[in-house]
């Protein structure tokens, strides 16, 4: 049976990318909406909350801010009740003049800062459309996310990292259906873990493990380690998910917007790095290359 050892890595930049594209999806459509009735039909307020009216471009807004999919049919109602609830705090704090201490003026003009980075990161990364030609390509190029799809169901086992000794335990799960034994053993040992199960497609995750899924099957398993736990992913069951042919067009348009705008927010932060002349003087604080202390050629 095949192990799959990979650390588990969290890109930002994609993270920021999909709200910024959210971002601009929205903010492309609320210009349109503000002149159109709402559900009432009179007007464009949504709400009013501590004498403050609310508009269909503030919830729009808001959406964007908890990075809420326009399509996501309860995003209205949640965002709504944030914006709601934050106008309603945000008056008790100026009615308690809380807006003239140092520390609120900071954290203000801190989240000013944050909305117009956000504003220019989401303007600028944005890509161009992909051509009809490149999003073919795009399909061509990546099966495993179209025409060979494949959901999988997994049991996890969860352990401490510092419990995970590769040699001893992973005879005990390798070719085995289930993780009994390996749980037998952590039981003897007292060591703590718990059980769960997942279903999940292939096109979920990262390229790197969704190619190495595509050529595992029934009891091979995945290996996520991280800095205190370690999650073990047993597959027991592939089903072939392709989906209809007509949604991998939209589904890669989606992903080259996505792809195109991580490179170019990239290239713009390390474009503007250099042109900012930035410079790191906490060496703890510091990013790793800059924080390592160099030493002269001899």
């Amino acid at each position: 049976m095949k192990v799959r050892d990979v650390m588990r890595l969290v890109s930002p930049v994609r993270t920021v990318i999909a709200a910024a594209i959210i971002a601009a999806s929205l903010s492309a459509s609320s210009a349109a909406d503000e002149k159109k009735p709402v559900a009432s039909g009179q007007t464009q307020v949504v709400a009013r909350a501590g004498g403050r009216e609310l508009t269909l471009t503030d919830l729009r807004l808001e959406m964007s801010r908890l990075g809420l999919a326009p399509t996501d049919p309860g995003a209205e109602r949640i965002a709504l009740e944030s914006l709601v609830a934050r106008t309603l705090l945000a008056k008790a704090a100026r009615d308690s003049s809380l807006h003239k201490r140092p520390e609120a003026i900071a954290r203000m003009y801190a989240a000013q800062d944050q909305a117009l980075a956000d504003l220019y990161l989401s303007i600028a990364s944005q890509p161009p459309e992909p051509t009809r030609e490149e999003i073919a390509a795009y399909i061509r190029a990546n099966p495993t996310l179209f025409a060979a799809r494949k959901t999988y169901d997994f049991t996890i086992l969860t352990l401490e990292s510092k419990n995970f000794k590769a040699e001893t335990l992973t005879p005990l799960f390798d070719k085995e259906p289930d993780f009994a034994r390996l749980a037998g053993l952590l039981d003897k040992a007292g060591a703590s873990y718990r059980m769960s199960t997942l279903t999940q497609s292939g096109a979920a995750f990262p390229a790197p493990i969704r190619l190495q899924l595509a050529q595992y099957g029934v009891r091979d398993n995945i290996v996520l380690r991280g800095d205190s736990e370690t999650q073990i992913m047993k597959i027991v069951a592939v089903r072939d998910d392709q989906g209809a042919a007509a949604s991998w067009g939209p589904f890669a348009r989606r992903l080259l917007l996505e792809e195109a705008s991580a490179k170019r927010a990239e290239a713009l932060m390390a474009r503007l790095k250099k042109e900012g002349g930035v410079a790191y003087f906490r060496a703890s604080a510091a990013p790793l290359a800059e924080a390592a202390p160099t030493s002269k050629a001899q």
